[in-house]
């Protein structure tokens, strides 16, 4: 629409953020139950139900050293907010989930955690659709929100009990809430406000200090006289840290050498490897170009066409409206960050913030293209198509949408072919998948997941059915004394000798998209036969 019929419309930003935001948190409850366990989510979920147990039997007792450093000591790699969150969700979802599928019989109802992401992820797509629609318009605004929707990496991870989408939430909120600080009336003490929610950020994951030299400089560019910028910053900063400290109890003790600790598992961890190219790498060797291509190549087409509009009018009215930089230089942060040795791995995970930035310049191309074709309402009508068309790989792939690739490496296909990560955490790994192997074996037969990432992830893998029948997956070692194989297909983890083993055997089923396989099941005891369903 217009601007001048937007302004006659009943529809205000903060309506139609409520709207998009319930439409897309509707979708992702709607569909929770596709993905399989993923590799981190018995890792995520689990703290988070220790944290609400241990509170609800302790109460302030929750808080004293030696109940600290039980509860945080194997968790301490990341902050416990993402984790709270998880807890209490699975935690309040565990009696309805109990009554609609039986006891999880791991005690971790990741599936209940699920909603937490869920909620979160409506948010953020409220709150980009806010933001846009508030600068540049309610069409802008909608075509943010849907356009973030339907990036089908994002919208996968907003299924998975894990901490990405918790983050790409608080770490867009600190951002949209500084820059908005800092054009108040009263800066210092707007950014005081905004330091508590940049706070949530920090509590949620390390990638929250990326913000440290982002909101320093747009300090400068907002308020340009520097003892007034160094002040807002100032207070931005105390109290953001002492909100983090504070949240923490694990920093409560020991605080220096705890600090030091955690901000080193960014660069200091257990190497991860990482298939690029037909290659397998080290994280910390991986192509400086890596980032960069996942950006590219894991966002619809064309919304990438809209979001280069919406970045080319930003540069175009750079002189009147500058948070477009804000933008650009949010999401060319992350992608540098990780062209240099930082470890990086999992396709697009780790810079999954630059995703909802993004979709803000979707939103003003969007709105630019719909101004431009005027009133003619085939060329519209064609444009919404257009659009909607964009959701064709949320559709197309899910529940394994952390395996979708866009048309400009020939989507899954290309991929394959290109030698890139098809799948990387397990979600190929589904209930679908083992409800057949259930049907396929006998009670207490010897079946194993291939690869595993940590002891007891196939345990964590197995289902209510597979419990009852008292068939439970081993780990990766496991394998070789195992019949049946439950195989993920991130092959940068496949043990030696795997591949010929698969060919020597029985084909028992198989998940795939776009005609590429993600994960099977083999019956390694028998002879080959291609029984693709």
């Amino acid at each position: 629409m217009s601007q001048t019929a937007e302004r006659r419309s009943s529809w205000t930003p903060v309506r139609l953020a409520c709207a998009a935001g319930a439409v897309a948190g509707l979708a992702v409850i709607l569909t929770l139950g596709g993905p399989g366990v993923t590799t981190d989510e018995p890792l995520d979920v689990r703290p988070g139900r220790t944290y609400v147990e241990t509170l609800a039997k302790r109460g302030l007792g929750f808080f004293g050293r030696t109940t600290v450093d039980a509860v945080f000591r194997d968790n301490a790699e990341h902050p416990p907010l993402g984790r709270w969150l998880l807890g209490l969700a699975s935690t309040l979802g565990q009696p309805f989930e109990t009554l609609a599928f039986g006891p999880d019989p791991l005690g971790l109802y990741v599936r209940s955690g699920r909603l937490a992401p869920a909620l979160t992820f409506a948010a953020l797509v409220a709150l980009v659709a806010h933001a846009t629609a508030r600068r540049y318009g309610l069409t802008a605004g909608a075509a943010a929100g849907f356009a973030l929707a339907v990036m089908p990496r994002a919208f996968a991870h907003a299924h998975l009990g894990a901490l990405d989408t918790f983050i790409a939430f608080f770490w867009t909120l600190a951002l949209f809430a500084a820059d908005r600080a800092l054009t108040s009336r009263r800066p210092v003490a707007a950014m005081a406000a905004a330091g508590a929610l940049w706070s949530l950020a920090l509590l949620t994951k390390i990638h929250a200090w990326f913000l440290i030299p982002v909101v320093g400089v747009w300090s400068l560019v907002r308020l340009r006289h520097p003892a007034r910028a160094l002040a807002a910053f100032s207070a931005w900063g105390a109290v953001g840290l002492t909100l983090f400290v504070a949240g923490w109890p694990w920093l409560w003790f020991d605080t220096v050498a705890r600090l030091r600790a955690y901000l080193g598992t960014g660069v200091e961890r257990a190497t991860i490897n990482v298939l690029y190219w037909g290659h397998v790498f080290a994280d910390k060797d991986v192509p400086w170009h890596y980032p960069w291509l996942y950006f590219a190549a894991t966002v619809p087409v064309g919304l990438h066409l809209l979001g280069v509009v919406g970045l080319a009018l930003g540069w175009k009215g750079r002189r009147t409206d500058p948070f477009p930089f804000l933008l650009a230089g949010s999401i060319a942060l992350f992608l540098v960050v990780f062209s240099t040795r930082i470890p990086v791995y999992d396709g697009e995970r780790l810079f999954l913030p630059a995703f909802p930035l993004w979709a803000v310049f979707v939103g003003r191309g969007f709105q630019a293209v719909w101004e431009k074709v005027g009133n003619r309402k085939w060329v519209r009508g064609a444009l919404l198509a257009a659009a909607a068309g964009q959701a064709y790989g949320v559709v197309a792939l899910h529940p394994f949408g952390l395996s979708y690739y866009n048309a400009l490496v020939g989507g899954l296909p290309g991929a394959e072919r290109l030698g890139l990560e098809l799948t990387y955490w397990g979600d190929a790994v589904d209930g679908v998948l083992l409800d057949r192997l259930v049907r396929e074996t006998p009670p207490e037969a010897a079946a194993a997941l291939v690869p595993t990432l940590y002891p007891g992830q196939g345990i964590a893998t197995t289902t209510r059915s597979m419990a009852q029948r008292r068939l439970i997956l081993g780990d990766q070692e496991a394998a070789p004394r195992a019949r049946w194989l439950v195989v993920s297909r991130r092959t940068a983890y496949w043990p030696e000798g795997l591949r010929e083993r698969l060919g020597r055997g029985r084909l028992v089923a198989v998940r795939s998209r776009q005609g590429v396989w993600l994960s099977a099941v083999y019956d390694a005891g028998e002879g080959l036969r291609n029984d693709r369903r």
